[in-house]
């Protein structure tokens, strides 16, 4: 996966909740044209960032099932985060048989600046495929990369 948007993964309780963080720089590319003058993190990352959090905490529950972003059900972004940020990540997870809905904020020096409900569908993982080695090494933490 290109974009990595979780560089730690902090607690987690596989199924139903997890914490994250992200460490943002400078040097991230989409700083460069988003905005010249007024570098923010795009809305549409900070999705990806709890959508990435809500599949590792799906998938570390149900490790023969990976889970497919689905819909974005809402998002609301309150504040912008720029380069030098370190923002935690907080989701919760509902699981049901077919799909699973993870609800989560982005928090910035203690206030939560951005909202996501997100859906999955839920994929088998075939047997021998190279993502049972992902969804195995989901037991322990720290955990960093995508899924």
């Amino acid at each position: 996966m290109r974009w990595l948007l979780i560089d730690k993964i902090l607690e987690m309780a596989p199924g139903e909740r997890a914490l994250g963080v992200k460490c943002f720089s400078r040097s991230d590319l989409f700083f460069i044209d988003h905005f010249p003058g007024y570098p923010i993190v795009p809305g549409v990352l900070q999705i990806e960032m709890i959508a990435q959090l809500g599949g590792k905490c799906i998938l570390a529950d149900k490790q023969k099932l990976l889970p497919v972003l689905t819909s974005v059900k809402s998002a609301k972004f309150r504040k912008p985060i720029g380069p030098g940020d370190r923002v935690l990540i907080h989701v919760e997870v509902s699981m049901r048989k077919s799909y699973s809905l993870a609800k989560g904020s982005i928090e910035l020096d203690g206030e939560h600046v951005s909202f996501a409900e997100v859906m999955y569908g839920h994929v088998p993982i075939p047997s021998g495929s190279i993502n049972e080695h992902t969804a195995s090494s989901l037991s322990g933490l720290p955990i960093t990369g995508g899924i």
